[in-house]
């Protein structure tokens, strides 16, 4: 029985990690969206002599 509890608390930190690192992946990916978006808007304003 004690094995069994091990086990599962390693499964559940396993996925808990698991999740932590996918939503920074996620925020870091809308982060770059947001600078890329920003970027193209100010070139944008750059290419039409503004």
């Amino acid at each position: 029985m004690g094995d069994t509890i091990y086990l599962t608390a390693g499964y559940a930190v396993f996925w808990i990690v698991s999740f932590v690192y996918i939503y920074t992946l996620v925020n870091r990916q809308r982060n770059l969206q947001k600078e890329v978006e920003l970027l193209e808007q100010l070139a944008r304003r750059e290419g039409n002599g503004e």
